[in-house]
Parts: C-alpha cells; structure tokens; sequence
C-alpha cells in the first residue's frame, strides 16, 4: 500500500483574525466580520452583522458524525480547521504529504454589490491564504488562488499577481466574459493561463457575471441555514449532486465543445471533489452527440472526438467511491488524483489510509502510487 498522499482537496477554515488589517482605508469599514451568532453559531458576516455564513459542517474535522450540526463555538472546533500548525499535524496523522488548501466561505464575495471592494476581497484572501501557508509550511500547503471575475481586466492584473507570488493554482467558478459556456472573447485569457502554466481548478461552478446580493435575500439566505443540522440536512440532494460530478459537467462539455482545449491544448486543468463514475458516461454522451449532430452548429469544430480531450487534458479527483477507481482504464490511470475534503463533513479523517486500503485493492503499486502521490505532484509542480 502507497504509505503517504497527495491530498488535491483541503479546505482552510478561515480564523477569526484573517482578515484583520488588511484591507485598504477605503474598504477597511467593509470588512468582513467574525461573529458568533446565538442560533447558528460562529461564522463570517459580509453585511454588517445581518447574516451569518456559519462554519458549522464545514469544519468538522475530527468530530464524531453522529453530533455534526452547526450550533457549536469556535472554542469547539478542531485546531487543524483553522491552525496551519495544527494542519500540518493533522496531515501527519491522516498521510498526507503534501495538500491543496480551498476556500470554504469566501466565495460568497462574488455577489457583493461593490466591484472594488470585490476585487480587492479576492488579493486580500490570496495573502492571507499565502501567509497562513506559509506558517504551517509552505513546501506541504499549496493555497488555491481566487480571482475576481467581474472584468478581464481585473482577472488578468490578479492572476499575474498570484502566480508572481508564487500559487500553483486558482479556482475558477465562471467564464471570464460570463457567458453561458466559453467565448471567443475569453481566449485572451486563457492564452495567459497557458502561459503562466497555473492549474485551473474547477471546484464548483457558477454561470454568467455575478450579481449583487440584496439584503433581503441575505436575510432569507440565513434562515435558510438553520435547517443545516445533519440530522435535518437534505442528503439526497448531496447525493444527487456528487452522482452528477456537483455540477461541473456541463461547464466541462463547454469547455471541450467550444473548442477551447484545441486551441490552447498546454492547459492545465483540474476537476476537485466531483468524483470520477459519471465520467465515462459523459464521454460516451458527448461523443454521440458529437458524430450524429455536429454540423448543427458552426461552432462545434473539434480536430479529434470528444472523449479524447477528456482523456487526455483532464484531472480529477475520487474522495470517497470505489467505481471511479474501477474505471481507472478508462478515465487514465495518469490523470486521477486523490483529495480528502478535510475539515468538511464528508471526510474521512483521521482514516483515509484505511479508506484507500480499502479502494486500493487489487491495484497495482505503481498505479496506486500515481493516483495517491506523482500525479498530482507533476501536475501541481510538488517535488
């Protein structure tokens, strides 16, 4: 069995005093706020104190699943949620050699009404994201990037920021020019992406431009999240939505129908926490479609079929399925990664060895050893 991993899905449980003293003077009084409300608990507010966006199942770290809720105090959670010294611990104990670091609330600033405040809430977050890094360690802790996606413009200052900076890869949640599907008018931004050679993560996907969020619809949002208690959560949608790949598949089809991985075939790409088994399924889709109905439109030109950019461009990564390991022949024994998704509740720390002797069975060590460890440090440049 593969003794260590490359765990391509962490998340960072932002610390009461991320934020603190980063902003400019301008936005300084818009600054996010941690807060411990009486129902929901602790958590991030970006309106002044009217909602709250609660930790909750999202740092559940170590804790027994039959208690998982959100009403509990920041006192309670587990150190390795929020402390990069701690993480490094927690990774020692679970196996992991080296980690992606995700967000887990700060997408929720790409409804503020504000556009420079926005922005700037993305920079602030790649800092602080580096910097909490780079406390626990910076050769193990690899932080996704966020960039602001309300203009080109934007994006493309933030990206060459980022990568200067030093981040291997970004998240993105919509097309640059935020269209349904990719645009010719995005191009120039991936010919700069190509270029750095940043790994784009697809971790979660909206579409279109980013509207500003009304304060009623706040409102409501936060009671809705009451309801967010395991015992009371609706786990058939969780389980409809990871069965689907969370959503990414369509934006993949995009993605490879538009013809963006012809034209820009040294991108670097990444599917995080979608799963592999509905992949192969999307390949066959595609591909039929593809033969049977391609000249009804003029903007399907491909050079090769479908499923060939699927199988040759595309990473992505398993968490907790046994078929997406079966179909390793199919999706490319070189292109699967692996991810824990700790301090979410869908982790299996402190057991993921167990878990992976448990998948890995029957699979040849030099193929365990590529989807638990040389994969993802080739893709990701981790030595």
């Amino acid at each position: 069995m593969q003794p260590f991993f490359f765990d391509t899905d962490q998340h960072l449980t932002e610390p009461p005093d991320f934020w603190s003293g980063r902003f400019s003077k301008k936005h300084a009084d818009l600054a996010p706020t941690f807060m411990h409300h009486p129902e929901l608990g602790p958590g991030w507010s970006w309106d002044g104190g009217k909602t709250v966006r609660p930790m909750g199942v999202q740092s559940v770290g170590s804790e027994d699943p039959r208690k998982i809720g959100n009403f509990k105090s920041f006192e309670d959670l587990d150190p390795g949620c929020y402390d990069a010294k701690e993480r490094i611990a927690v990774m020692d104990i679970d196996g992991a050699k080296a980690c992606l670091i995700f967000p887990s609330g700060v997408n929720f600033f790409h409804g503020l009404p504000d556009p420079d405040f926005y922005v700037e809430c993305a920079s602030v977050y790649n800092d602080a994201a580096m910097d909490w890094a780079k406390e626990g360690d910076a050769n193990r802790i690899h932080p996704a990037a966020v960039i602001p996606i309300n203009t080109l413009e934007s994006g493309v200052k933030e990206l060459k920021r980022v990568v200067d900076k030093g981040f291997k890869h970004y998240i993105i949640n919509r097309w640059p020019s935020a269209g349904e599907v990719p645009l010719p008018e995005d191009d120039p931004w991936w010919d700069l992406v190509q270029e750095t050679g940043i790994v784009v993560d697809l971790h979660g996907f909206g579409r279109g431009r980013p509207e500003a969020i009304a304060a009623p619809q706040l409102a409501a949002g936060g009671k809705q999240l009451k309801g967010m208690a395991q015992i009371g959560f609706p786990q058939e949608l969780v389980a409809a939505s990871r069965g689907a790949g969370l959503g990414i598949s369509g934006p993949l089809v995009g993605l490879i129908m538009t013809g963006v991985l012809d034209r820009f075939p040294d991108l670097k790409l990444a599917l995080i926490e979608t799963s592999l088994g509905w992949m192969p399924y999307l390949a066959e889709q595609m591909d039929n479609i593809w033969l049977r109905h391609r000249w009804l439109s003029d903007e399907t030109k491909l050079s090769r079929m479908p499923s060939e950019y699927l199988r040759s461009s595309i990473y992505a990564n398993f968490d907790r399925e046994y078929l997406g390991v079966n179909y390793r022949e199919f999706i490319g024994v070189d292109k699967i990664l692996f991810g824990t998704d700790f301090p979410h509740i869908g982790s299996f720390y402190p057991h993921s060895r167990f878990f992976l002797q448990l998948v890995m069975r029957g699979v040849p060590e030099k193929e365990q050893e590529m989807m638990l460890w040389s994969n993802a440090a080739s893709l990701y440049g981790v030595n």
